[in-house]
């Protein structure tokens, strides 16, 4: 991806920067701190380059603007790599985020309110017309075969067949599916049926927030832990905030990892009443890899081993649910954002109620993950395995309550 981005540039008439990004080029030029970093970023990756057997093609912070600058005015194409398919952000900087400087940078506050600035205009570009170019059925085209099997293999859980347009709300005879934006296709809904409400008369079975696979569950949560080192060190404070409800303190935690070919719309896991709903900003790109000692080599997609950490540090929504049934009282929703995914919408008020399965929000843009907590005392059982590798299904069953 970032190869054909320069390739692309080599033959520009102009290489003019996007005002937000002459901004961006302003603040590293004229603080010597992140001047530092990110010239000591660019070079660690470098020197690194031999130990991961591929040397970065950006060589510094100047060439990253350049990338920058083509990403924010193009959406993204398909790339035949699951992990940086729909996310050329995790691409540019993924050889950058693990050296010990690339920490610092992304977790420096003025750097991630620039990113905040650069990921609100792509998001501006993305959910405009403009941005349906990729919607095609080339190979680099999202209704390309090669794109449109994944898509079709990822929404058909359990042995089902169904096509693209059966799946999914879309008019495949119009142009672009009828698709208005790369937005819309991305969070594009489920055709009715497609995933219905797991025991919707059963209180005690908790449906599934997000399609998505499993990736951990951890119990007896702590309020405040070391979210930053590699395992399962949730800590609430960090995740929902200062003030949250003491209830969740030992409690249980389930955590999903969403691909970009999956459905990015969250969905009540329990029928009650919305309590509290809010966003919390977080960072961009920050992972805990350089200072990770067990870890041996940088992966692509380097966020996905990191999602404890991602529950803590990233933007995210928090959404609570006063259930009906008095034996499951209080659920909790976390909707965390990565790089390119910064944009968690509620859709949800304070003081509505939901039904098991109704939507509550979704991501935009890219990969993510999500977490549904559970308090103290809560005898939950029965979650998915851990390391499957095929999504559970929105809205199927996830757990069952005890009485």
């Amino acid at each position: 991806m970032i190869s054909t981005v320069f390739s692309f540039l080599s033959q520009s008439q102009t290489n003019e920067l996007h005002p937000v990004l002459q901004e961006f080029q302003q603040l590293i030029e004229s603080n010597q701190r992140i001047y530092m970093l990110f010239q000591s970023m660019w070079d660690q990756a470098r020197e690194k380059a031999p130990d991961w057997n591929r040397s970065p093609e950006v060589q510094d912070y100047q060439q990253m603007l350049q990338v920058l600058n083509y990403i924010i005015t193009h959406a993204p194409p398909y790339i035949n790599n699951d992990n940086l398919a729909g996310v050329p952000m995790i691409g540019l900087f993924q050889y950058a985020i693990p050296t010990i400087s690339g920490y610092a940078v992304f977790i420096d506050p003025e750097v991630n309110a620039m990113l905040k600035k650069v990921l609100d205009v792509w998001g501006t570009f993305l959910s405009s017309s403009e941005s349906v170019s990729v919607l095609d059925t080339s190979s680099t085209g999202w209704f390309g075969p090669e794109a449109i099997h994944k898509l079709t293999t990822t929404g058909n859980l359990g042995g089902t067949r169904y096509e693209f347009d059966e799946l999914y709300i879309c008019d495949r005879n119009a142009p672009y599916y009828g698709f208005q934006s790369w937005d819309a296709f991305f969070t594009r809904p489920f055709r009715e049926n497609i995933r219905p409400v797991a025991s919707p008369d059963d209180d005690t079975v908790i449906a599934n927030a997000c399609e998505s696979r499993p990736f951990a569950i951890a119990r007896n949560v702590k309020a405040r832990d070391s979210f930053w080192i590699k395992g399962l060190t949730y800590s609430l404070v960090d995740m929902f905030g200062v003030g949250f409800p003491d209830s969740f303190i030992g409690g249980t935690i389930y955590q999903g990892y969403l691909d970009t070919f999956s459905y990015h719309r969250w969905h009540a896991p329990v029928s009650g009443k919305v309590v509290k709903a809010y966003t919390l900003g977080g960072t961009y790109c920050s992972t805990p890899r350089a200072i990770d000692r067990n870890t041996e080599r940088v992966y692509e997609g380097v966020q996905i081993d990191y999602q404890v950490y991602l529950s803590a540090m990233a933007t995210r929504a928090v959404v609570f649910i006063q259930a009906d049934d008095p034996d499951i009282g209080l659920v909790g929703f976390l909707g965390i954002g990565m790089v390119e995914i910064s944009t968690c919408e509620i859709a949800v008020d304070e003081g509505e109620y939901v039904r098991k399965g109704d939507q509550i929000g979704m991501f935009h843009y890219g990969g993510s993950s999500h977490c549904v907590i559970f308090q103290k005392g809560v005898d939950v059982t029965g979650f998915p395995e851990v390391g499957r590798r095929e999504n559970v299904p929105v809205r199927g069953k996830l757990a069952v309550v005890k009485r």
